[in-house]
């Protein structure tokens, strides 16, 4: 999975809690960015969201999920 450009990160796994309802979307981007300066709203009703390493996070979003493996997320537009 490659993104085209620095601005936008992709949704690389989704992994649903049902229990809760929830799920946790991983992502993965190019780029100095933190997972807060992209558009999380996009996947849904975001509840919690981290940092992982320097191109990857994860956000806790609750169910249903707005988005689908290998959706791309763009960058919020004062982080660009």
């Amino acid at each position: 999975m490659s993104m085209e450009t620095e601005n936008e990160a992709a949704v690389v796994s989704i992994h649903e809690n049902s229990a809760e309802g929830t799920a946790r979307v991983n992502l993965r981007w190019e780029g100095k960015h933190q997972i807060s300066d992209f558009s999380l709203n996009k996947l849904g009703n975001v509840l919690n969201s981290e940092d992982e390493t320097e191109h990857s996070g994860w956000a806790i979003v609750e169910l249903p999920v707005k988005a689908t493996v290998g959706k791309t997320i763009p960058l919020l537009k004062e982080a660009k």
